[in-house]
């Protein structure tokens, strides 16, 4: 663990990692690496910072982030489409990393949840992003709202949580596919839930509102924080 009270910072750090383009992919999720891990310190590379709305390109850089400055963990909900489940880690300087899994879509490509989201059309990819960024796009850009949960948890499973999730995001999942019932954003959200707290969540519906649904129920989430168009880039 690094030292009580570290700062956290939401910058790009410079570094030797080279971030690949994809340029055949849709360019708002890309894989991440984690560069290294000591002493509770961790840089991880392909995290997606700010867009640029004029070219509509993203920076991706490195991001710095001690174990010992974890403040809380959230579950989230974001509208549209069937919804999507992700998870966010906020730091006591205020940066917030969100942890997520999408469809790896081609360019221009849209997504078809129920048919080719469940018959292996689409590759899986997990996405590092900052909670800005993601904001900006979902809700200052496509007009979605965003809620995000606080997660009742004690610290010991906060940072076990923080630790499966860069875990997953940054491991080798060539030839993994996309499944809106099987292995989607709200399953392994799930999944680093269950590897972070014990706790296993047995759904019918895999569907992202009902996860947080039945989380709720379960006294796992406090109450939401909300964002929309009328609030997302004053706070």
């Amino acid at each position: 663990m690094g030292a009580p009270g570290a700062a956290v910072l939401d910058v790009a750090v410079p570094g030797p990692v080279a971030v690949e383009s994809y340029p055949d992919y849709e360019q708002d999720r890309k894989p991440a690496a984690q560069v290294s891990n000591a002493g509770g310190v961790r840089v991880l590379a392909g995290v997606r910072f700010e867009r640029d709305a004029k070219a509509n390109i993203y920076r991706w850089g490195e991001l710095r982030i001690e174990d010992a400055a974890l403040e809380e963990v959230y579950f989230g909900f974001r509208s549209a489409s069937v919804g999507h489940n992700f998870i966010m880690f906020s730091f006591k300087d205020g940066a917030k990393l969100v942890v997520e899994v999408l469809p790896w879509k081609k360019r221009g490509e849209k997504f078809d949840p129920i048919v080719a989201g469940t018959t292996g059309k689409y590759d899986l990819v997990w996405n590092l992003v900052s909670f800005d960024s993601f904001l900006e796009t979902a809700v200052g850009s496509q007009g979605l709202y965003v809620d995000v949960y606080p997660m009742k948890l004690s610290r010991e499973e906060k940072l076990r949580m923080l630790d499966a999730a860069i875990a997953e995001a940054t491991r080798d999942y060539r030839g993994e596919k996309y499944n809106t019932l099987t292995n989607s954003c709200s399953s392994n959200a799930l999944k680093v839930f269950a590897k972070g707290t014990g706790h296993h969540l047995v759904l019918g519906r895999m569907l992202p509102s009902v996860v947080i649904k039945h989380l709720k129920m379960r006294g796992f989430l406090g109450e939401a924080q909300h964002y929309d168009s009328s609030n997302w880039n004053k706070l």
